[in-house]
């Protein structure tokens, strides 16, 4: 129910005293007022050292405020390692491609020559038994040799097979980190998420309660009782006041429209949209929608002053 209100400046806090004084605060009022009498054609409130106070509170951080910030910092934090670590893994990743490439070309000449080996003691076999002594102790002192080679090529292949190993190992924990880095942050996305729709950016409020009025009487010799509830409006409170002037202005003028009556609406670039409009910042003004939603509630024809 729309109701025309009286107000008046209350408490300014002290942290205020640099940036807000009495005489600025009753200049945007003053400013408001005839913003909205020229705009509905009726007034809706005036300033009266009897009027409902508006208040210049002073807000602390909440500690989901702080808690939101600390994540949001992490998470900072967390997305610069896991993009190292992603760098570190592709690297990593192209190391091992390439000593795996060596590896399998090192199986295949230690293989070939293993079968070459093989091949030629199978031919001199078949030979053994007419070779001279000399032609005998060349072929064993060749495949001695051949061995020699082969078991020296084998040693080689199974060092660098352990060091690829190890740096496979190295690798998975590089990617096991990350993994458990990525799981950090998508958690952390979660709790942002979720502190972040607890968090109402609230910058004003008008201050009230609901009163139910009961009347009773006798019509007709039968009593008649009557339930009425109105909201009795206290008090206008603002928050987190950054110096801005226009800022406050536009804020003030949202919680006056709430003060006698005017809900929000949803329009773009409306006063009484519920997030606060960059157009009404820069200039506080009534759009159509919200010249609309105070006649609703005031019946301007009835209430006009």
């Amino acid at each position: 129910m729309a109701h025309y209100q009286q107000v008046k400046i209350g408490a300014i806090s002290s942290q205020y005293k640099d940036s807000l004084s009495q005489k600025q605060l009753y200049t945007l009022i003053q400013e408001i007022k005839a913003q909205f009498d020229w705009q509905l054609g009726y007034s809706v409130f005036e300033y009266s050292e009897n009027g409902l106070p508006i208040n210049i509170l002073f807000a602390n951080e909440s500690q989901r405020r702080k808690m939101l910030k600390r994540y949001e910092e992490e998470i900072v934090s967390i997305q610069k390692q896991i993009n190292l670590l992603e760098v570190q893994i592709t690297d990593e990743k192209s190391t091992i491609d390439q000593n795996q490439e060596t590896l399998n070309a090192e199986a295949n000449a230690l293989n070939q020559s293993i079968q070459n080996l093989n091949s030629y003691i199978s031919k001199t076999n078949s030979t053994v038994s007419s070779l001279s002594k000399e032609q005998y102790a060349s072929i064993k002192q060749k495949v001695d040799t051949e061995q020699s080679k082969i078991a020296q090529i084998k040693k080689r292949y199974a060092q660098n097979r352990a060091r690829h190993n190890r740096d496979l190992k190295a690798l998975n924990r590089i990617i096991s980190k990350h993994n458990s880095l990525i799981r950090q942050y998508n958690s952390l996305v979660v709790r942002i998420e979720s502190l972040s729709d607890s968090i109402m950016e609230v910058k004003g409020k008008a201050i009230g309660k609901n009163i139910t009025m009961v009347k009773t009487y006798y019509q007709n010799g039968k009593k008649i009782v009557e339930k009425e509830n109105r909201d009795e409006m206290e008090k206008i409170e603002i928050y987190g006041f950054d110096g801005n002037m226009n800022q406050l202005k536009a804020i003030l003028a949202h919680e006056i429209a709430h003060l006698v009556g005017v809900n929000h609406i949803e329009e773009k670039g409306a006063l009484m949209n519920p997030i606060l409009q960059s157009n009404q910042v820069e200039r506080m003004k009534l759009t159509p929608d919200d010249i609309n939603a105070f006649n609703q509630v005031f019946r301007s024809n009835s209430t006009k002053k």
